[in-house]
């Protein structure tokens, strides 16, 4: 059995005669079938593969593959690597596929198998697949292809999971209704009448009284202090990969003013923005 540590940004093609596990850490990992058939276990479940499925790889997960015949491609993806895809695409409000794909992960995806549901985007997926690893293999002195075909799969893979609606899906509907509810929080980030409770409650059909409830229930956390770390998060991605001035960051994600956000991100990153910002250059 050979163990594979998947730490930075990779992409391998690999040929399966018996045992391969996957385990990864602080990253979103995809296994791709590029042929043959066989096995996959993980947390005492098995089920079958086949040519043109992928899975995600959950981190602190371990995956098993058996097979004598199957070709895999493995993608590896460290979160600051999405997080630059997101920054340089200038598209936050709808490039936040990553923190989907996380929550999906831990959830109900393990359950769900393999993620494509519509065969024209399982197709396209192959295609960018395979373009970002010979990207990767002839050491392209940029990533410009590979992160926009990232990009692309992202979108493609939260597509189809967000607007599934199989079986397995609906036995975890209050997964799912929770995630819908985190990517429609994601999407409106920027506007603070949108991301009211209210606002959020009533568009998805939920008491409003009712919706801290059910938002802690779901995801171990309040509403409130989960919008404030989200907003810190990009705060953070602002930080680490733009010049954009604090006072600029501060009015685009909704905080009150520069100061404000300085003595939030102080009192819950234990340091300031700029020595955040300095410290990672």
């Amino acid at each position: 059995m050979k163990g594979l540590p998947l730490e930075e940004l990779d992409v391998r093609e690999l040929d399966l005669k018996g045992e391969i596990v996957f385990k990864t850490k602080n990253s979103l990992s995809f296994v791709y079938i590029v042929k043959g058939n066989g096995t996959l276990v993980y947390d005492g479940r098995s089920i079958n593969f086949s040519e043109g499925k992928l899975f995600i790889i959950p981190q602190q997960e371990e995956y098993r593959f058996e097979s004598e015949t199957a070709q895999f491609i493995s993608i590896q993806c460290p979160v600051e690597f999405i997080d630059k895809i997101r920054l340089e695409a200038d598209r936050i409000e709808s490039c936040e596929n990553l923190y989907k794909l996380q929550y999906i992960s831990h959830n109900y995806h393990a359950r769900a198998g393999c993620i494509f549901r519509n065969t024209n985007d399982e197709q396209f997926a192959k295609t960018l697949i395979q373009q970002i690893t010979n990207e990767f293999k002839n050491k392209a002195e940029d990533y410009l292809i590979i992160r926009n075909c990232m990009s692309i799969l992202l979108n493609l893979i939260a597509r189809n999971i967000i607007q599934s609606e199989t079986s397995d899906l609906q036995e975890n509907r209050k997964a799912f209704s929770i995630m819908k509810i985190i990517a429609y929080i994601q999407q409106h980030i920027k506007d603070r009448e949108k991301t009211g409770i209210q606002v959020i409650a009533d568009h998805f059909g939920i008491s409003g009284n009712y919706f801290g409830e059910y938002f802690k229930q779901q995801t171990g956390i309040s509403y409130q202090d989960y919008l404030l770390d989200y907003r810190l998060k990009l705060v953070e991605t602002y930080l680490k990969y733009s010049s954009v001035r604090l006072s600029e960051i501060a009015y685009e994600l909704q905080f009150s003013d520069e100061s404000h956000l300085s003595k939030l991100f102080k009192k819950y990153r234990g340091i300031t923005p700029g020595e955040y910002r300095k410290n990672f250059k």
